[in-house]
């Protein structure tokens, strides 16, 4: 087999601080709580001041605007993924529902499930969630929490607008319930900045996200901002309703030790412009094979590509195919709280170089034409 062109999205091997970059940094800060603790004997307290140190970085920079600086309303998490598990595990149990909507992340409806949980789509279009269909839901299903990703929505890369952001707030809070905003993709928002990384996040809604995969190689670093009971911290700055979630400390250190020598916000930037160049690739390359029938939506921002494939081409079956000529990618059926869209896909196209959009776009072409006999423009 060629050697396979992974567009399934997850973690890459490699960031713009490298492996090794970043394992050198895990080492030092390793042999720093290893001296700490022989001297004092107390590592827990290294690992106290480590956690809280980071937490106010971040609630003094990237995160300052959701958090008015405060880092008592930040927790650290490991991935946004790692984040609603958290908040899940405290809150679900088997037979709650979660009002989605009908298009949404893969991973959370997986995290919804396993809970034992109901996701119930409502309605909407690109702008958001109908705030009326909403309002009708949450009398009518008495739901535990609201889940929306309204930043470069996962799959499509749309933005809702403000005045459905707002709408629906104001509903949840109105209804007493939670509101889970799924924030991961919003520092990557290609033109210009997200308005909600400056708006302080209000009571009765958590933020959830992380930094972007691809930034630090194979670091998973998310956190949960909110003024929730579910979240309030004690006199000791530990979680009042739990134990914080389990990150590496030395993961921990070795960012906050990063951020003391190199702020995070121009390595965004930096990403940011490069998933810019390679979404505006891919969407040329695709257009240029003028396959019939084939769309997309250009994403106003994030990783992904959505890609609407011809009638009657199923994205598993064509994800059979295409891994046999080394590509593989999501289907787009499992995005779909209900009745799914079967002729979809989503292409992670972050992570790959020009070489590798460039091969990737005609293995998904010809597998294409496989199935459909239609694809004749090289």
């Amino acid at each position: 087999m060629n050697q396979v062109i992974n567009w399934m999205g997850g973690w890459p091997k490699e960031g713009l601080i490298t492996g090794a970059d970043w394992d050198e940094r895990l080492a030092r800060a390793a042999t720093k709580a290893a001296e700490t603790a022989a001297i004092s004997g107390i590592s827990n307290r290294f690992e106290a001041q480590g956690a809280q140190k980071l937490r106010d970085q971040l609630s003094q920079s990237l995160l300052k605007g959701k958090t008015g600086g405060n880092s008592r309303l930040l927790t650290v998490t490991s991935g946004a993924d790692g984040a609603l598990a958290w908040i899940l595990e405290r809150m679900a149990k088997p037979g709650d529902v979660v009002l989605v909507e009908r298009l949404t992340s893969r991973s959370a409806l997986q995290s919804f499930r396993r809970s034992g949980m109901q996701p119930v789509a409502i309605a909407g279009d690109r702008n958001g969630m109908d705030p009326e269909a909403l309002t009708t839901a949450l009398y009518r299903y008495r739901p535990k929490l609201v889940y929306v990703g309204w930043t470069c929505t996962d799959p499509e890369g749309g933005t809702w607008s403000a005045e459905r952001k707002q709408a629906v707030r104001s509903r949840c809070q109105e209804a007493g319930v939670l509101l889970v905003t799924d924030d991961r993709q919003e520092m990557l928002v290609y033109d210009g900045e997200e308005p909600d990384l400056h708006r302080r996040v209000e009571p009765g809604v958590v933020s959830i996200g992380q930094l972007p995969p691809g930034l630090i190689s194979g670091l998973r670093i998310g956190w949960i901002v909110g003024a929730t009971k579910l979240l309030r911290l004690d006199s000791h700055g530990d979680v009042a309703h739990g134990k914080e979630p389990q990150v590496s400390v030395i993961e921990q250190r070795a960012l906050s030790d990063l951020i003391d020598e190199q702020p995070l916000a121009p390595l965004i930037d930096m990403f940011k412009v490069q998933c810019d160049v390679r979404m505006r690739k891919i969407t040329e390359l695709l257009a240029h094979k003028r396959l019939p029938d084939l769309a997309w939506v250009t994403p106003k921002g994030g990783l992904h590509l959505w890609v609407i494939l011809p009638p009657g081409l199923d994205g598993e079956t064509l994800l059979k195919g295409a891994w046999l000529k080394g590509l593989i990618f999501q289907p787009g059926g499992p995005f779909y709280a209900k009745d799914p869209q079967n002729n979809t896909v989503r292409l992670t196209y972050a992570f790959a170089d020009e070489k590798q959009l460039k091969l990737g776009v005609t293995r998904l072409a010809e597998s294409i034409e496989e199935f459909t006999g239609r694809w004749s423009v090289n």
